[in-house]
């Protein structure tokens, strides 16, 4: 089993990029959701917002230059996250006053590293009898090869991965919302496929992950279990 593709998303909701190397700190992939979106104005909350809230989020992709972010989005060309034309453009398009903001902790769901094996997303596209992208799962880690069976993630909670330098354990499987209907590229609703994974796979797909030792990871490094 090895490293397939290896992901990072500098802004929680947004569409990422895929690594061929990265540094994984305690807080996981280096700069993963460094930054979030929060709400403005009456009623807002310290809580920050992800798809679920906004869903035109998604149409956002975001990656990291250096020690840059810059966001690009509808009508939006690449420019720095802070820039006044990002929040200009999120008004527009969530239909409400947000802005983006550093999270030094990491706006994370869960544990900081998400892992899903790409015979998962083969299997969905087989019960499905369409194709199922595998970005609608936002894994940082897909995997691909012999060592765990289709949807057999879950079953990983309790286990030390050796990937490349880095060890981790996985500590839970990860619950699916209604983000997994959107597709990457279009944004088009596709509601059956969580209704799926709901009906047939109790809403788990993937398994979240915490560091126990810290490294360097590159697409293709061997994955095992220790």
């Amino acid at each position: 089993m090895e490293v397939a593709e290896l992901w990072r998303y500098p802004v929680k909701s947004m569409a990422g990029e895929q690594l061929a190397t990265a540094e994984v700190s305690p807080g996981g992939v280096n700069g993963d959701r460094s930054l979030a979106a929060f709400a403005l104005g009456p009623g807002a909350t310290v809580q920050p917002l992800s798809a679920r809230q906004l869903p035109a989020l998604l149409k956002y992709r975001a990656a990291r230059e250096g020690d840059a972010v810059l966001v690009a989005g509808p009508e939006l060309d690449p420019v720095a996250w802070d820039d006044q034309a990002v929040g200009t453009s999120l008004r527009r398009e969530c239909r409400r006053p947000v802005q983006l903001r550093k999270v030094p902790w990491g706006a994370f769901d869960d544990s900081p590293i998400l892992m899903v094996h790409l015979d998962t997303t083969a299997a969905l596209s087989t019960e499905m009898a369409a194709p199922v992208d595998h970005r609608r799962f936002r894994a940082n880690l897909y995997l691909r090869g012999e060592g765990i069976e289709a949807h057999g993630e879950p079953q990983l909670v309790g286990r030390e991965i050796r990937c490349g330098d880095v060890v981790l354990e996985a500590t839970k499987a990860c619950q699916r919302c209604s983000i997994t209907t959107r597709d990457p590229d279009t944004w088009e609703v596709w509601p059956q496929l969580l209704r799926q994974v709901v009906q047939v796979h109790h809403e788990m797909v993937g398994v979240y992950c915490r560091v126990l030792v810290p490294g360097r990871l590159a697409r293709g490094d061997p994955v095992e279990f220790i």
